[in-house]
């Protein structure tokens, strides 16, 4: 236990390590601060109800650009560079599980979502009573879209394939944004990985979190963690495969 204890904390550090270094990975956590910033100055000086309204979306869109970029790209790109630079052959030698680099892998991924959540909070002044929930919905929205991440990065060749698979989940986690352009758009944004969050999300801004209403977008973005949970776990012994 001790053991693995050890090789788990090392990993961590390792996988914090790359979050820095590469750049592709960097970018992803840095770009959705930077919009939410550059988006922050729309609101100029409106106050009441319009400060408020103007807010609460920019904290929606900050939801989905956490959760798709800073969360896709960060488990995403990160596999498939260790899978490109046989830095996984390497891992497997020294006796560390998949199960083990899985796990690693997903805590840094997750802790740069809040973190990037964290920082497009701040900017945009946000009451602090949401904080919590605000970083905990971004933690069950993620959870799916980084595990399907790892899923991905594990099918990965090289960073450029990883490009190419992470477009459609991206795309997934921002449909909610593209909702009202288009009704059908509108009809199956409740049901992505995303949309029970933005519900969710709605809810704690109206004080009604821990009510009923809650109960159909909390179930559905459970039953999305579940799926992704269960594609990893079939799929996660790939990276005995290194390249």
């Amino acid at each position: 236990m001790e053991a693995a204890l050890r090789k788990t904390s090392a990993l961590l550090g390792k996988d914090m390590k790359d979050l820095v270094k590469n750049p592709t990975v960097l970018l992803g956590c840095l770009l959705p601060v930077g919009f939410i910033a550059l988006y922050s100055q729309t609101m100029g000086d409106a106050s009441g109800e319009a400060a408020d309204a103007a807010r609460h979306q920019f904290l929606t869109m900050a939801l989905f650009m956490t959760v798709g970029m800073t969360g896709c790209m960060t488990a995403l790109y990160t596999i498939a560079e260790e899978k490109e630079k046989h830095t996984l052959r390497t891992l497997m030698l020294a006796n560390v599980s998949a199960a083990q680099v899985i796990a690693s892998r997903a805590v840094v991924s997750l802790t740069a979502i809040v973190v990037a959540q964290a920082a497009c909070f701040a900017v945009l002044r946000a009451p602090i009573d949401l904080l919590a929930p605000y970083l905990l919905l971004g933690i069950l929205s993620g959870l799916p879209v980084v595990m399907l991440s790892l899923v991905l990065g594990l099918a990965s060749r090289d960073q450029m394939t990883a490009g190419v698979y992470s477009v459609p989940l991206i795309l997934v986690a921002f449909l909610p944004m593209f909702a009202p352009l288009n009704e059908t758009l509108a009809k199956a944004t409740p049901y992505c990985p995303t949309g029970g969050a933005q519900e969710l999300l709605n809810l704690a801004a109206d004080g009604a979190l821990f009510t009923a209403d809650a109960l159909q977008p909390l179930v559905v973005t459970l039953v999305w963690v579940a799926v992704g949970a269960a594609a990893l776990a079939l799929l996660y012994k790939r990276l005995a495969r290194d390249n």
